[in-house]
Order: structure tokens, then C-alpha cells, then sequence
């Protein structure tokens, strides 16, 4: 956690509500892409590498993966977390001003605390929009604001970069899987957690993200007595991920004849290509017409959340 405690009595703090990015245009998932295999957090190569490899990258993939927006009709994350932003905003004091902004896409964290710093603001709250920290994830937000309070030294800035086992988080999931139950009248399902699949490399490293959604898993399901799986899922190029995957978990289950089975996508807050592509129009229909499976179903995620929106409240301002 980078933190600089200052002044907690400032009459101008600013929140920023931080993600990956939502390209909202075919030459934005371009700069989406370029910045996101030249971010040292995600290839661990030398910078002329990354460089040739962002360069390469992004020209070879942008239509295709602009393609798969296309098909969900856009991105639905920055909506959700501008919404987010609004319901943040009306529980804070007037001490308190609430922007969105990501690693990859407009606006971007660097630029938006510069703004924010112009228009007076020296205390910076920056909460990740990742439920479980990461290398290739905190860290890389955390990389930035590092060189930004290096050539900032008069800010202050606290990073909320984890909160897998909080209590709201527990009840945001908790509250969704019986709503889904309910609503769906599964008698005795399993939850599948599906999680964004991280490369081992990372976890050779010390990475113990694989560990907190585990933690997450566990909470989850123990407060509802039912029985759980975790798979990882949307791997990108050839190398080696985290295990075993999201499919692969299906298989297992099918084989086993599970009937009802419940996708729970545990590692995300807002709905995103992750969700509303790969599992919504690639998993769930392969579940449903290659492996048979007779009740499969998966939560999605509210674009804003009173349990949620509340939790982060306690990050900035508590009760």
C-alpha cells in the first residue's frame, strides 16, 4: 500500500475509482492495448521489447478485439463505475470529489490526478476496482502512483488495493447468489468461481492473488453452506496461467453429473468483455451444448451496489 498519512482533516480530498480501461472506439482499443503490453506489470521484458511487442500487438488485435465490444454492445464498465462514482459521491461529505479513471483507456489515472492536482487537490484516495490485489493488476496501478508522488512530493496519497475477505464484499456476493437462487429455483447447486487467470510466471514471483480468491471463494460460499469450485479464465497468448481453467471445471462437473451449477465471477466488480463475452457468449453456450449441462446460470453484477458502494465509503470516510 503506498500511504502518506498527512492531513486527514483536508477540506479537499479526491477519490478515484481505478480499473483497467473501456475503450469506447476501435483506435481506443489500440492505445488500450499498446499501453497494456508495454506496462512492465504485465510482460516482465526489457522496455525495447515491450515496446516492439505493444507496437506489434496492438496493430495485429485491435480490430478483432474491438470487434468483441461490438458484440456486447460496448463495454458496460465505464457506465458501471460512473454510477458507482454518483452513488460514492452522494454518501461523502462535500469534502469530497468522486472520478473514475484507468490504467489503459480515457481518462487515465496519471492525467486525471493531474487535473485534480491543478484544481487544488493534494489528498488522493485511489480504490481498486480489483476485489483480490495482484501484480499484474495493484501493482500496476501502484507502479504509477509511485512515479507520480515521485514527482509530486507534496501529495498525499492512500491506496486501497485489496479487500478479498471485507465483510461487504462477502455480503455483496452473498446477497447476489440468493437473489440468483431464488430466482432461478436451483434446489442444490454448486457455485463456480470463475476468476481472471494470472501467468505463473507471476506466481513464481510471490504473487498470492490465486490465494485471496481462494480466501474469497471460501467466505463466500461457507456463508451460504454450499459447495464451490474456482477456475480462471480469459487467458491471453501461450504461456503458462494460473489452473485449472473455468472449462476445465465444467468438464469435471459435467462428468460428474453436477445439474445445476451457478457462475459466480468472483475477481470483477463491474460487467466487462470478461463477463459479458467470455463467459455470457462463449462458456455458458459451449456448458450448455458440448458438455450438456442442464442448469447453468451465472451472476451479473449490478451496475452500482448499495453493499458496494457502502464498503467503499468505509475506505474513505468511516462511520
Amino acid at each position: 500500500m503506498i500511504e502518506n498519512p498527512g492531513n486527514n482533516n483536508s477540506p479537499k480530498t479526491a477519490v478515484l475509482l481505478v480499473n483497467m480501461g473501456a475503450p469506447v472506439s476501435e483506435q481506443g482499443m489500440k492505445v488500450f492495448l499498446r499501453r497494456l503490453f508495454r506496462d512492465k506489470a504485465i510482460v516482465q521484458a526489457p522496455e525495447p521489447v515491450r515496446r516492439l511487442l505493444a507496437a506489434t500487438v496492438s496493430r495485429m488485435r485491435y480490430k478483432s478485439s474491438w470487434r468483441k465490444y461490438l458484440t456486447i454492445g460496448g463495454s458496460p464498465l465505464l457506465n458501471s463505475m460512473n454510477k458507482t462514482a454518483a452513488e460514492l459521491q452522494k454518501l461523502l461529505s462535500s469534502n469530497y470529489q468522486v472520478r473514475c479513471a484507468f490504467s489503459y483507456s480515457e481518462p487515465f489515472i496519471e492525467n486525471e490526478i493531474t487535473e485534480l492536482t491543478l484544481d487544488g487537490f493534494e489528498d488522493f484516495v485511489i480504490i481498486s476496482m480489483y476485489p483480490q490485489s495482484g501484480f499484474t493488476t495493484t501493482g500496476s496501478i501502484a507502479a504509477v502512483l509511485k512515479r507520480i508522488q515521485e514527482t509530486n512530493n507534496g501529495l498525499r496519497i492512500r491506496f486501497v488495493e485489496d479487500y478479498h475477505d471485507n465483510p461487504f464484499f462477502v455480503q455483496l456476493w452473498t446477497n447476489l447468489i440468493i437473489r440468483k437462487i431464488a430466482e432461478t429455483g436451483y434446489r442444490h447447486p454448486i457455485l463456480l468461481f470463475s476468476a481472471h487467470a494470472i501467468p505463473q510466471s507471476g506466481i513464481k514471483r510471490g504473487d498470492s492473488y490465486p490465494l485471496r480468491i481462494q480466501k474469497s471463494a471460501q467466505l463466500i460460499a461457507d456463508s451460504l453452506n454450499l459447495p464451490y469450485r474456482v477456475g480462471y479464465q480469459s487467458k491471453l497468448g501461450p504461456v503458462k496461467w494460473t489452473e485449472p481453467s473455468t472449462s476445465e471445471v465444467l468438464k469435471k462437473l459435467s462428468a460428474n453429473n453436477a445439474s445445476e451449477i451457478i457462475i459466480v465471477p468472483l475477481s470483477f466488480v463491474n460487467e466487462n468483455l470478461e463477463t459479458c463475452y467470455d463467459l455470457d457468449i462463449k462458456l455458458i453456450p459451449y456448458a450448455i451444448n458440448i458438455l450438456k449441462i442442464g442448469k447453468i446460470c451465472r451472476i451479473h453484477i449490478p451496475e452500482s451496489d448499495n453493499t458496494l458502494v457502502r464498503m467503499y465509503r468505509s475506505f474513505i470516510e468511516p462511520y
